[in-house]
């Protein structure tokens, strides 16, 4: 229940910072907060199995966060979405994830990933 309840902290404060900050270019955030999210798997995968495993997952998050910004958000948005299936797998790749790290990383991903394409998502006009 911890981890859940701590997902939905960090996960006000990132939306905080992007409403607060109305001027900031939402999809590069978006974007950025993609990119950075696999990489703090890295740190948690201190033996050559994991890292072997985290590296291309985290360029995969990568690719999908630089073709959100530079192509189409929804791609920034399915990598979010793909991210949480990574948080489910992941503890069974790295025996030093901190417990209940799974369902804080899911938390996050799917409400972000919600967010920016209800943030993101052209208002069509008639």
């Amino acid at each position: 229940m911890t981890s859940l309840i701590l997902a939905l902290i960090v996960t006000a404060l990132v939306i905080a910072v992007a409403e607060i900050f109305r001027k900031i270019d939402l999809g590069f955030y978006a974007s950025l907060n993609l990119a950075v999210i696999p990489f703090i798997y890295i740190g948690f995968s201190i033996d050559p199995h994991s890292l072997a495993l985290t590296i291309p997952g985290a360029l995969f998050f990568l690719s999908f966060a630089y073709f959100g910004y530079k192509k189409h958000y929804l791609f920034t948005v399915i990598g979010l979405g793909l991210h949480g299936l990574w948080d489910v797998l992941f503890p069974h790749a790295s025996t030093v994830a901190p417990h209940g790290y799974d369902i804080f990383c899911i938390t996050i991903d799917i409400l972000l990933a919600l967010y920016f394409y209800v943030k993101l998502k052209p208002v069509k006009t008639n």
